[in-house]
């Protein structure tokens, strides 16, 4: 019973410097290589996605729907992280891109929303809330046709990402087009209109 108490004070006693509370410091690289290593892919060249329907799919034909679809030259693996929530690993930037740049995609008429990972996320707590879609602007009259405009047009559908390189090319357009992130829980604006500050 005396040497439970002396263990028990003793333990009591013991206090932490603040030089012993630092614990590890761990280089910056060692530790996004780890988390890379520790999850079991290269995060720079990952995509994780959800379609915007709930509900189970047949994994086996989505594989080979958009593997077939996207033809990666390098090949793609794509695993079930749970109900509705896929990741996509690539092994060259090249497709990675294209694919990002190919958005939005679908499967059995349900379309699929996708972000790119960066190092040190956890694929299972990333938001999928916006998807890139290209509009087509009709009707703009003369003096509204500009990329300040389309800018503008953009910024109040969803949020502005770029325009199509070819929008001002040639004499006349009927429509320009323009890449916009919407927010998936927000409704489509129909219609919009544009005015002048002069009401015109």
């Amino acid at each position: 019973m005396d040497t439970e108490s002396s263990l028990v004070q003793a333990m009591n006693d013991i206090s932490l410097e603040e030089e012993e509370e630092v614990g590890i410091v761990v280089a910056t690289e060692d530790h996004l290589e780890s988390q890379n290593d520790a999850y079991g892919f290269d995060a720079n060249l990952c995509v994780v996605g959800r379609f915007l329907i709930e509900g189970r799919v047949d994994f086996q034909a989505l594989q080979q729907t958009l593997a077939a679809l996207w033809n990666p030259g390098r090949g793609v693996y794509i695993k079930e992280l749970e109900i509705n929530l896929y990741l996509f690993q690539f092994y060259h930037e090249v497709d990675v891109k294209r694919i990002m740049e190919g958005c939005p995609w679908s499967f059995n008429r349900r379309a699929l929303v996708m972000k790119r990972l960066t190092v040190g996320d956890n694929p299972r707590n990333v938001m999928l809330d916006k998807m890139e879609i290209w509009v087509q602007v009709y009707d703009l009259k003369v003096g509204f046709m500009s990329e300040s405009i389309l800018q503008s047009v953009g910024n109040n559908i969803g949020s502005f990402v770029s325009s199509y390189p070819s929008n001002f090319n040639g004499v006349w357009r009927e429509y320009f087009r323009i890449r916009v992130a919407l927010d998936v829980n927000v409704p489509l604006k129909r219609r919009m209109k544009i005015k002048q500050s002069n009401n015109e």
